[in-house]
């Protein structure tokens, strides 16, 4: 064999290592029949980085439950963060009913006054599922923005996620 000539090995087996492609040789499956890899990664330093630099792949190849945790921690996640970040806006405008706002108040969000009332208008804007009584007013242009920022943002997400 010359030094040019690269051989490819195939590890099925402790002992089996012929080449995978020679004269009057049969070619080696990459998987078998029922799925398994005939592959090994041996002898790499820090094998468990490779995972995180393919990203995409390292998501294919996982569990199906792992992969139903995190599409719904995902969307849980972006509902809560977004219904912090709308509890925060309520607070500085002084929506909130521990700030007593007065009669003629009138907030950015209706209806939100709780982190709970700012999580379920995170989720109603999120999903789409339409406004009842809580409603975005044209009071507060930061909310606005929020809004859009919100629905790109998300947006963008389910494209990578589902």
């Amino acid at each position: 064999m010359t030094s040019s000539t690269k051989v490819y090995y195939s590890q099925t087996t402790q002992t089996d290592s012929r080449p995978l492609m020679g004269p009057g040789l049969r070619r080696r499956r990459v998987l078998t029949k029922d799925g398994r890899s005939n592959v090994r990664m041996e002898h790499i330093s820090d094998k468990r980085f490779l995972y995180l630099k393919d990203l995409w792949t390292t998501f294919i190849d996982l569990q199906w439950r792992y992969k139903l945790l995190l599409f719904s921690a995902t969307f849980a996640g972006t509902w809560f963060a977004f219904g912090v970040v709308w509890y925060l806006v309520a607070a500085a405008h002084g929506d909130l009913l521990e700030f007593e706002p007065p009669a003629n108040h009138t907030p950015c969000v209706m209806q939100v006054h709780t982190l709970t009332g700012a999580f379920l208008f995170s989720l109603e804007s999120q999903t789409t599922i339409g406004y009842g009584f809580r409603y975005i007013s044209e009071e507060c242009p930061l909310a606005i923005v929020l809004l859009i920022t919100q629905l790109v943002l998300t947006t963008i997400l389910e494209i990578f996620i589902t």
